[in-house]
């Protein structure tokens, strides 16, 4: 109880708490009208089922797609839910058991909005179409439940551990991704299995202690894995690791000042929450194309193959460059009054956009499976990115004027997110569109792709001349800038 009476009086009497009043208000209605709508939605759900069931049972057809169900909510978790914390350091030489303080953390993680949606989303079902089976209604009601916990803490487990092997995250996304290939090439159906299970979960009730025995073993792992790391020493293994990465970049020192800078902005990006969740979901991006690629249908609209190639080619050089400057908006004071040359500044930025980028889309060469086409249209797409886009988010970038806290997680997180950011999206994505499209009309398909093409390549060449552009209109704003990041 005194656990809770800390945490709430430190989000009460924090001032982030305080100026952002009227939006967490804002922010509670939407959550409330979207829990209705839920409970709305659980209310129709045997009726949309029943649509898409054509005469069969609308019971089985939900126990087939369950399994998807919680992937998808798996995934969704991972990206929006936040770990439970709390701030232990002043708490390690008290007279508090660390079992009390992993404890707290776990039954914290109950609050979870995703575990409350299974009571809106099937309890309305469970009791209308399974209420003839009442023996066991209460049983299969609770075992998505149960399974639901089990993604709780299988979540949070995972969460944790991708903090000390990133490796970790691949291997579960990687596993869910092979999942989603067997059933769309129909190689191998799950939802067979989810079907078996819950329909003999109404016949044989005793298959709940399944679920049961799965969430309270992720329970323990993780109760077990916070109270084994709650030392000083452990709290500072994060930095260490930052630090051991950097440490085979430090010959970019030997290039000179830009290479000094560029090591620097490595080392701020590894370094805190915000950053490392947005490295964390460039693979995501990589696989975009997965989404629209083995579609036929979809490789015949060059508009699509244009949008997909963008986020494809160019992924990090969006996320990163849309906060080319508030990344460091904390200290931009410091790079104001230090002897730091901005032209030498904003090419450590360009090359640090542009280089990844460009290693990065060594690991888009496969998708030339789906055809020569795809991969044109990515290789054209890279060089408008690095050209074209790269150039013009240095120039955008004196228009972002909103400090960033870096060390608060990028999922559902709009702090330090301005209009402008959005806005910058369109430029970035629908002017190659519809350049294509003009010139396809005029030219030729061909042709178009190599006006694009050379476009970018002329960006390339000229890069230095855009970047003094980008400069010479930062130097005029640079101070209105830091007042931004100052009052914000």
């Amino acid at each position: 109880m005194n656990f809770i009476q800390l945490q709430i009086k430190r989000v009460t009497r924090s001032s982030f708490w305080q100026k952002k009043l009227a939006i967490n208000i804002i922010v509670g209605f939407f959550l409330f009208l979207l829990l209705l709508e839920l409970l709305g939605l659980g209310f129709f759900l045997g009726k949309i089922l029943s649509g898409a069931a054509k005469g069969g049972s609308p019971v089985l057809l939900l126990d087939k797609w369950l399994i998807y169900y919680f992937m998808v909510t798996f995934m969704m978790r991972f990206f929006i839910q936040n770990l439970p914390t709390m701030e232990i350091t002043p708490l390690l030489h008290l007279p508090i058991k660390k079992s009390k303080i992993s404890l707290y953390l776990n039954y914290r993680s109950l609050l979870s909005f995703f575990n409350f949606v299974p009571f809106l989303l099937f309890l309305p079902f469970t009791f209308k179409y399974l209420e003839v089976l009442s023996g066991t209604t209460f049983v299969w009601f609770a075992a998505i439940f149960f399974w639901e916990l089990t993604s709780n803490f299988l979540v949070i487990h995972v969460k944790r551990k991708s903090t000390v092997t990133p490796s970790v995250m691949f291997v579960i996304f990687g596993i869910i991704l092979v999942i989603g290939f067997l059933e769309r090439f129909h190689i191998f159906s799950f939802s067979v299995i989810s079907s078996w299970y819950f329909d003999n979960l109404l016949r044989y009730p005793e298959w709940i202690l399944l679920p049961v025995v799965t969430a309270v073993f992720f329970f323990w792992e993780n109760f077990r894995y916070t109270k084994n790391h709650s030392y000083l020493e452990d709290l500072t293994k994060k930095k260490k690791r930052s630090e051991k990465i950097t440490s085979h970049l430090t010959v970019l020192e030997k290039r000179g000042v830009i290479g000094t800078l560029i090591l620097k902005e490595v080392r701020l990006l590894l370094r805190n929450k915000r950053s490392k969740q947005m490295i964390f979901m460039l693979p995501l991006l990589l696989l975009y194309g997965l989404i629209f690629y083995p579609d036929p249908k979809n490789l015949s609209h060059q508009y699509i193959l244009d949008l997909v190639g963008i986020f494809v080619s160019g992924g990090f050089l969006i996320t990163y460059g849309q906060y080319i400057l508030a990344w460091e908006s904390r200290h931009f004071d410091f790079i104001l009054t230090s002897n730091v040359n901005s032209e030498e500044f904003f090419h450590a930025k360009y090359y640090l956009m542009t280089i990844p980028t460009a290693m990065l889309f060594v690991l888009t060469l496969p998708y030339a499976y789906f055809g020569t086409k795809v991969l044109a249209t990515n290789v054209v797409m890279l060089f408008y990115n690095l050209g074209i886009n790269a150039p013009f988010l240095l120039f955008m970038a004196s228009f972002n004027r909103k400090r960033m806290e870096l060390d608060r997680g990028q999922m559902m997180n709009y702090q330090g997110v301005g209009l402008n950011n959005f806005l910058n999206v369109l430029p970035l994505v629908f002017v190659p569109m519809l350049l294509d499209g003009l010139f396809s009309v005029l030219f030729g398909y061909t042709a178009s792709l190599v006006i694009i093409f050379m476009s970018g390549l002329a960006g390339i060449i000229f890069h230095r001349q855009f970047i003094a552009l980008a400069v010479r209109f930062f130097r005029k704003n640079r101070y209105k800038i830091a007042e931004g990041f100052r009052s914000s």
